[in-house]
């Protein structure tokens, strides 16, 4: 696997590892990155890669985790995603267990 490929599918899952978190490290780690209001960014990380890395057995979870992150957006739904609702809805708790669910499903890509 070329170069390129190994660095989309690292980023990948290291976007997935962030949103298994949980809310507590979630939020410090938007802090770090100076974005600490904004929960969406989880996601946005999530859906930059999502489409470059061969999914494998774990292609129906992260299809479900899409539709869920999906289903969430929209200005009717700006509650949550602040970094309090990282903490107290129960959406993102599904998540965090969708994102885990597929970590365990993901191809090897360190080829």
């Amino acid at each position: 696997m070329e170069q390129y490929q190994r660095n989309q599918a690292r980023d990948f899952r290291a976007a997935l590892v962030r949103l298994t978190w949980p809310a507590e490290r979630q939020q410090a780690w938007l802090r770090e990155i100076g974005v600490p209001g904004a929960a969406d960014e989880l996601a946005l990380e999530f859906d930059d890669f999502r489409e470059s890395v061969e999914h494998g057995a774990a292609a129906p979870v992260l299809a479900e985790l899409d539709r869920l992150l999906t289903r969430m957006s929209g200005a009717a739904n700006a509650h949550l995603w602040t970094a309090e609702a990282l903490t107290t809805e129960p959406d993102w708790q599904r998540v965090r267990d969708l994102a885990g669910t597929a970590l365990g499903l993901l191809p090897d890509h360190t080829g």
